[in-house]
Order: C-alpha cells, then sequence, then structure tokens
C-alpha cells in the first residue's frame, strides 16, 4: 500500500484542477456591499414603472432619484419643469447628494450624455409650489447643496422662484435659488432666474467654507437683501 497521497496519476491532475476552477469562481459570486454606480432616468412624461432605469421606465419625481442615489451616480433629467414637493411645505429643496451629478437638458432619447441638448430641452428646478405666478407661498430654497464634495455636480438647468422669507432658519431666509453651507460642488450650464432672500444671497448663498464653482451660469432678477446675485 502507498504511504503517499491517495490522489495519484491523471485522478490528481483532474482533482487539482476542478480545485483551482473553483477558487476562480469563489470570488466572482461573494456578496456585494454597495450598490453599483449608475444612471438614473427622470422623466415627468414618462409612463413605464417608475423605477428609474431607463428612459421609459424613468421617475416622473426628481426628488425619487435624489433619495435612490449613491456617489458616483449620475441623474439624467429630461426637459421639464421639476418642483421640490408636490404639495405647499415650503421647507422642502431638492438636496445635492454628495458625490454624485445631476445632468439637465435631455429630450429623454439620449444613450450618451453628450447627445444632450440643455439650451433646447429647457429642464426647470422651480419653487412656484403653490399660486401660480405668486411667490409668497414658493418654496424658500430651490435647491441645497450643502456638504457636498467636488465630485458633486449641478448642471443643465434653470433654477427659478426660490423666495427665502422667512427668518425661522438659515435654509429659510438667505439663498432662495441654491443654499450651500460646507460646499464644494460644481455649478454649471446654470441660469438663476427670479429668486429672492430677505437676508443674503438671492440666487445662491454660501456658508461654512464653501467653495464651488460656477462655469457658464447666467444671474436674472434675482433679489437680496445683500447680494442679489450671491
Amino acid at each position: 500500500m502507498s504511504t503517499g497521497s491517495r490522489f495519484t496519476g491523471p485522478s490528481a491532475l483532474r482533482m487539482a484542477t476542478c480545485l483551482l476552477l473553483v477558487a476562480m469562481v469563489l470570488p466572482a459570486v461573494a456578496p456585494q456591499t454597495a450598490a453599483a454606480a449608475g444612471t438614473i432616468y427622470v422623466d415627468v412624461d414618462a409612463i413605464g414603472d417608475n423605477d428609474g432605469s431607463t428612459w421609459a421606465d424613468a421617475y416622473v419625481d426628481l426628488q425619487d432619484a435624489l433619495s435612490a442615489a449613491v456617489s458616483g451616480d449620475e441623474i439624467w433629467v429630461a426637459a421639464g419643469t421639476h418642483y421640490p414637493t408636490s404639495g405647499t411645505d415650503r421647507t422642502a429643496a431638492f438636496e445635492l447628494v454628495s458625490g454624485a451629478a445631476v445632468y439637465g437638458g435631455f429630450d429623454g432619447s439620449e444613450s450618451s450624455r453628450d447627445d444632450r441638448d440643455w439650451q433646447a430641452n429647457l429642464t426647470v428646478l422651480s419653487g412656484d409650489i403653490g399660486t401660480v405666478g405668486s411667490n409668497a407661498d414658493n418654496s424658500y430654497t430651490v435647491v441645497d447643496a450643502s456638504d457636498t464634495d467636488a465630485s458633486t455636480v449641478l448642471d443643465g438647468f434653470i433654477v427659478a422662484g426660490g423666495n427665502a422669507n422667512s427668518t425661522s432658519t438659515n435654509l429659510s431666509f438667505h439663498g432662495g435659488g441654491v443654499y450651500a453651507s460646507n460646499a464644494s460642488a460644481r455649478f454649471a450650464n446654470l441660469r438663476l432666474i427670479g429668486n429672492r432672500a430677505n437676508g443674503n444671497g438671492g440666487a445662491v448663498f454660501l456658508l461654512g467654507g464653501s467653495s464651488p464653482t460656477f462655469t457658464n451660469a447666467s444671474f436674472t432678477g434675482n433679489s437680496a437683501y445683500s447680494g442679489g446675485a450671491v
């Protein structure tokens, strides 16, 4: 009787090969610990599953997409007007997700971000949540970019109708269009129109060591006690 291994010759080779294959396969089926980054779609006119997975099944509410997003995701938003709330809660705002990028200006058919036309496909983030045409009941702040890093992006939007006319909190007193505390987000291809604040920064208010960047941004008809634009 042999005193060595029971597996010798061709059988041993086959066994070794099987063990090697198992070792190669096991890492591939290990459980994931974090959601994979991807593209989330938003279109107010979509009639599909409303899960953000494709243009056909896009979320109809941008807030749902922001709730689902994680760092590294891109949110593609088709032309239309988007509101921070479907009700009348003036404290609601679009809160950017640190590390996620939000792009407007799509027509709802693109497969590449480079194919969008933000100038033709107007994508509006509006604070006009109450009586249409009256800013008395508008959102205090339309976009909250607080606590965001430099990989956070808002690109290709009109931000309009914020009215920070309360004194209860900083968010309701400053920055009718964009409120940014401790923010390093990147803003591009933006038009900030008709935002106001009883305090500072009608269109944009910066606080707490914020260092965002603005590229190709225009400011029209914004007003505040100090700093109608920024």
